[in-house]
């Protein structure tokens, strides 16, 4: 959707959209940026009320010569300031349409005659405006220079986007139908031998171990135990591409509720252990709530089994700005690693503890990495051998969320 606004208004309406988010949360900064941004890439941008009359606008740098802000204030906001009767600049059919359903419009062409210039044909765009209630207020909007040539190749690049869509929607049905073929394999291919395995493994222990001395007992033992871990391993496979293959359904995550949640859990799992949570408040992001959630217990639970054998585990989740980027991290006092060997922990089963040290399938980190970057995001690393880990990840406003491939 980012690429089409870009594509249709030349940037305007996609500033146009920011700085209503930005309106709403009060960041002048950055308002002021965008407001600059919109100046100098239309002809003029407006708000109009609930009746679709002007009661706020602005020049931008394209401004033409017989343009007067004034004339705007008070007037049905597709018709062109300036124009030579009142009457002139009939509502157009995509305008009203739009209307209707309280639904942006795009690129909507307008024309009137205008005393001094002569026929005038502008390009209308606009985003519906709600309040913090949803109710709807009425529209933010820009126009444009209209250009023929620069409408015709918009239009052609519309269609080579919709084409694109359209691939990219049958490339991600025939995915999901391999997946699906291949959790049909995994859950009944892969499990029958397994199954055979475990079953013969236990009849010989049953009818045959006190003909075994303890190393033949311990051997099959083994066995059983590796076949178990397969199976735990499979269920952890087929759950991570459940649960990581979904639609993503974006909406404002408290993840500091969550992690307060989790850390609950956690200390619920375990009463004999003394932890301290630490938990910056009101820290929040545009995600998938379920998805996000599972992101953070699979770095919190990590955080919690690795530091198990510390007499004090101290367990930080907070946030930074780096590059004027939200940076969260999840930061425990255990065991730690070698960060040399840090891209290894995002892989499939990869591990740096044996199992008999910290219990584990070796799929947690591979989801982390896998939802995060579903997001659009990025997730790392950083520790030292004894002194803890500190995972960090990205999640980018919902604007670009929603874009990311599936």
């Amino acid at each position: 959707m980012t690429e089409i606004f870009l594509a249709v208004c030349s940037g305007a309406l996609a500033a146009l959209v920011a700085v209503l988010l930005l309106l709403q949360r009060h960041s002048r900064r950055e308002l002021l940026v965008l407001q600059r941004a919109l100046g100098a890439s239309a002809l003029w941008w407006w708000q109009a009320d609930r009746n679709m009359r002007i009661v706020w606008a602005q020049a931008g740098r394209q401004q033409p010569s017989w343009f007067d802000r004034g004339q705007l204030i008070g007037r049905d906001f597709w018709r062109i300031p300036g124009s030579a009767a009142p009457g002139d600049g009939a509502l157009p059919q995509a305008i009203a349409d739009a209307i209707a359903s309280q639904t942006p419009f795009f690129d909507v062409p307008v024309t009137a005659p205008v005393s001094g210039a002569g026929e005038v044909t502008v390009r209308l765009s606009a985003v519906p405006f709600r309040d913090r209630s949803g109710a709807f207020r009425g529209y933010v909007g820009t126009a444009a220079r209209h250009d023929g040539s620069a409408a015709a190749a918009i239009q052609a690049r519309l269609g080579q986007l919709e084409r694109e869509q359209n691939e990219r929607v049958r490339e991600f049905a025939s995915v999901t139908r391999e997946m699906e073929s291949f959790s049909y394999s995994v859950s009944h291919d892969l499990r029958a031998p397994l199954r055979v395995v475990d079953g013969f493994a236990n009849i010989i222990l049953e009818d045959y171990g006190p003909r075994l001395d303890e190393l033949g007992r311990e051997h099959v033992q083994r066995i059983i135990g590796a076949a178990g871990r397969m199976n735990a391993m499979i269920d952890a496979l087929l759950a991570m591409s459940r649960r990581t293959g979904r639609e993503l359904e974006i909406e404002r995550v408290d993840l500091s509720r969550a992690v307060r949640e989790l850390a609950e859990e956690l200390r619920a799992s375990d009463f004999s252990r003394n932890v301290e949570f630490r938990i910056e408040p009101d820290l929040r992001a545009d995600g998938d709530p379920v998805l996000l959630r599972l992101v953070l217990q699979n770095l919190l639970g990590n955080a919690f089994k690795f530091s198990g054998r510390v007499p004090q585990a101290l367990i930080e989740f907070g946030h930074r700005i780096v590059d004027g980027d939200d940076v969260f991290f999840v930061r425990d006092n255990g065991v730690g690693f070698d960060t040399r060997f840090a891209e290894r922990l995002f892989g499939l089963f990869q591990r740096f503890h044996s199992q008999n040290e910290f219990p584990g399938t070796g799929v947690g980190l591979a989801t982390v990495q896998r939802i995060v970057r579903k997001h659009g995001g990025r997730v790392w690393a950083e520790s030292e051998p004894g002194k803890g880990a500190c995972f960090y990840f990205t999640l980018p406003p919902a604007a670009l969320a929603s874009t990311q491939p599936r």
